[in-house]
């Protein structure tokens, strides 16, 4: 574990820009982390409402709200939950109707997840899988504006998301801290000083706060909504 050093003392980071269209995170760890921190930087650098489809170990949004510098950030996050492949399907369905000129990002964490398991009932999860990213991409592009996924392993299964995706972002942790590598941009350590480097919350936290003069302080307002079931 790092010392505890104060905002001041962190240089502030370069974080890569989402681009309109579908990137895809990849990382070496738990991508949660990473994922949060560009949602909620493109929102506070971008302004407009976030749309986050989460599942799994993704319907909790409680370190969400922990790398926030701003609560009132959280205050433009839709959030959606779907726990079957049939609800996660439906969700996508949905999206359509949940974005709108006031979007400015879309985050689908492990998107490929839910049509992995056993619970089909009959249906290709590989092919309701391409179905959705074929809805993902048609929100994109309508709208402009940047979708951000991960998927929950890289294999066969996955490869579409892949292929879907305009843009791939890495994430990769190096002896000096994250590293973001994407076209034309590479993110080369943050460092907090004496050498130490830190990859928890914490840290987090402390990206976006170093950043903070950089975002947009306009006043923030909203809604939260959380969705469990379609």
């Amino acid at each position: 574990m790092a010392p505890t050093t104060d905002a001041q003392s962190l240089t502030i980071p370069e974080l890569p820009s989402l681009e309109a269209g579908i990137t895809l995170l990849e990382a070496d760890g738990d991508p949660r982390l990473p994922l949060q921190t560009l949602l909620v930087d493109h929102l506070l650098l971008a302004g407009g409402r976030g749309v986050w489809v989460g599942t799994g170990r993704y319907c909790s949004t409680d370190t969400l709200a922990e790398v926030a510098p701003d609560r009132r950030v959280l205050e433009r996050v839709d959030v959606a939950r779907g726990f079957t492949p049939y609800q996660h399907a439906a969700l996508l369905d949905d999206l359509a109707t949940h974005v709108d000129d006031r979007t400015a990002v879309v985050a689908l964490p492990e998107i490929d997840a839910q049509y992995r398991g056993d619970d089909l009932q009959g249906n290709d999860g590989r092919t309701m899988l391409v179905r959705a990213l074929a809805r993902v991409a048609a929100v994109a592009r309508e709208h402009g504006i940047p979708v951000l996924c991960t998927r929950s392993r890289e294999d066969e299964f996955s490869e579409p998301v892949a292929a879907a995706a305009a843009s791939t972002l890495t994430v990769r942790d190096t002896a000096m801290g994250p590293r973001f590598v994407g076209d034309g941009f590479e993110t080369l350590g943050y460092e907090l000083g004496d050498g130490w480097v830190q990859t928890t919350i914490a840290f987090w936290q402390r990206v976006l706060e170093a950043r903070q003069p950089l975002h947009d302080t306009a006043t923030i307002s909203g809604e939260v909504f959380a969705r469990g079931t379609v």
